[in-house]
């Protein structure tokens, strides 16, 4: 019976979690936790040791890690994110050349419309890619040319079948950001993604024996369970077994008698 009792315990034990994502920003942690606890999976958010800045693990338990890489998939999830204008924060005292400085802060204004983009709800991925012609003294100024720039959008339809920003909005918005820029200039690519499968809490959890927990974790538990039965009656046979094999102590007591 001791043997049957390990046996149990080693079965019921929890899973081993394994992290999904590392080096997380709270903000994105955040997000990686509301979606996966939505869709009934059971998730870990643990603050990183050391670093100046905090940053985050996102655990989940081994049999949910398919489920839950997918879901980040399907939501772009963790949010792109561009240096922005902290790209020259890394140069640490570095001087760099004109062309370098001047690549530099079109990545950087890049970036910054980029991340500011990647905030609106439903957005699921942007990028933008900034040009500013070079001008010397010799430019006329009725022939300078002008700033333009180019933004791709992958968005997720709203529950309305609404895009979350319009194309006049997002040129606006890229407009302001950049120097001289006008909306004009601002071309605008996007693109919706496929929905992902509609698949809600009531396919994904199931209850069972009053727990709620995902399907693959209730697959597991349920064999589980069953291999726990089976061992069980098999120790319980063999135990009925060895009691009916024994000799009772009133059958030693006559044969003693007899002799």
């Amino acid at each position: 019976m001791k043997r049957a009792l390990v046996l149990l315990s080693m079965l019921v034990l929890p899973a081993c979690a394994v992290d999904l994502q590392h080096d997380l920003t709270e903000d994105d942690a955040n997000d990686i936790y509301v979606l996966l606890q939505r869709h009934g999976i059971d998730t870990k958010k643990i603050k990183e040791e050391g670093g100046n800045e905090p940053r985050y693990i996102i655990s989940v338990a081994k049999q949910d890690v398919a489920d839950a890489a997918q879901l980040l998939r399907d939501y772009a999830l963790p949010r792109p994110h561009a240096d922005g204008l902290a790209v020259f924060k890394k140069m640490k005292g570095m001087i760099p050349t004109q062309t370098e400085e001047r690549a530099m802060l079109l990545e950087a204004l890049g970036g910054e419309v980029s991340n500011a983009l990647n905030r609106v709800p439903n957005v699921l991925e942007a990028l933008t890619i900034v040009n500013i012609p070079e001008v010397n003294d010799l430019t006329q100024p009725e022939k300078k040319p002008m700033p333009t720039a180019s933004v791709f959008i992958k968005y997720r339809m709203g529950p309305e079948r609404q895009k979350p920003i319009s194309e006049e909005e997002v040129k606006a918005f890229v407009a302001k950001g950049v120097p001289e820029l006008t909306a004009a200039n601002v071309q605008v690519l996007m693109t919706a993604a496929a929905p992902p499968e509609a698949e809600g809490d009531a396919a994904r959890n199931q209850t069972v024996f009053g727990l709620q927990m995902t399907k693959q974790s209730a697959e597991q538990f349920k064999a589980m369970v069953a291999v726990t039965a089976v061992v069980l009656m098999l120790m319980a046979g063999l135990t009925a077994f060895a009691f009916v094999r024994r000799p009772s102590s009133n059958g030693k007591r006559r044969a003693s008698a007899s002799e």
